[in-house]
């Protein structure tokens, strides 16, 4: 490879241009719908869960197309901790292909670094922006033909987005999680914590298989060890089953449609990250609230 031109183009580009993964609430990202245009259907509220007679309201509408009350847009901003970028030969969170390293660490044997920050690197994306990761902390990974691209990020997301109108309104994200106004005076970015990938009341700690743009993704939380947490989501009373808890960071690992080789002819790698549809709107009470979906990426050698 061609260290110099190579190094350079690591210095990570990103754009806002799709999405996925499944987060915190109950509903799978990849299943929930994408949001109704309010500037092209009229949303005349929120409505109601019982029999809402309104066809119109924002919980019927989302409810024809198959979610109620929940669906997914994309933000003005979205952000994330890095930790590690690179790519492996092997899914480092399932190596063996026949099980989540539940309870265990990673297995990173066969991957090559990219990026790597002890601390983490902040990248908040605005729609249509890019950002540059540090050059200090980028790397050139070893020649090779790798079929999995790997990322460790923080387990909070960072989301600044907005809806309507709704029955007249616009609700806005605040800095208080979960929570919205109708005021634009105080719009502003919320930490979107991931707690589980089946709900904040139940602990599943890895999911594996979702088709995004790209290939098809796999997570795993991880505590502050750096071993992957154990899920806990037995049949039987709610006593039984207990909420994820030491969750510290995010392990994506995206089993790619085609290898990625990187070899001598190699001149730079372009690295596009996707979340177009990555913020949730959802009823909370009698408004709208905001939590993130998150993303998949698109590697490209030239």
């Amino acid at each position: 490879m061609k260290p110099k031109t190579l190094f350079n183009s690591l210095i990570f580009t990103f754009s806002i241009i799709g999405s996925c993964l499944v987060l915190d609430k109950p509903l799978k990202a990849n299943e929930s719908p994408i949001c109704p245009d309010p500037s092209k259907v009229n949303i005349s509220g929120i409505g109601t869960f019982d029999n809402d007679p309104d066809p119109e309201s924002f919980i019927s509408r989302t409810n024809a197309l198959g979610a109620n009350g929940f669906c997914r847009t994309t933000p003005d901003q979205y952000g994330v901790k890095v930790y590690k970028m690179g790519f492996c030969k092997k899914n480092p969170g399932n190596p063996s292909g026949s099980a989540a390293l539940e309870g265990l660490k990673p297995d990173y044997s066969s991957c090559s670094w990219s990026f790597e920050s002890l601390n983490g690197e902040d990248a908040d994306f605005s729609a249509g922006g890019s950002i540059d990761l540090s050059e200090s902390a980028s790397s050139i990974p070893a020649a090779g033909t790798y079929s999995y691209a790997v990322m460790l990020i923080s387990k909070d997301f960072r989301i600044k987005g907005k809806f309507g109108p709704v029955g007249g309104k616009t609700y806005y994200s605040i800095s208080e999680f979960d929570e919205s106004s109708t005021d634009i005076s105080d719009y502003a970015a919320t930490t979107a914590p991931l707690k589980s990938f089946s709900g904040p009341t139940e602990c599943t700690a890895s999911v594996e298989g979702v088709p995004v743009t790209g290939g098809k993704m796999n997570a795993y939380l991880l505590d502050s060890t750096g071993t992957v947490l154990v899920s806990d989501t037995e049949e039987g009373s709610p006593e039984t089953i207990n909420p994820c808890t030491g969750q510290e960071k995010l392990l994506g690992v995206m089993n790619m449609s085609n290898d990625l080789t990187l070899d001598d002819d190699t001149n730079g790698l372009e690295m596009t990250f996707i979340v177009t549809n990555a913020m949730s709107v959802m009823v909370e009470g009698d408004a709208l609230v905001f939590d993130s979906n998150a993303f998949s990426v698109t590697f490209e050698t030239f």
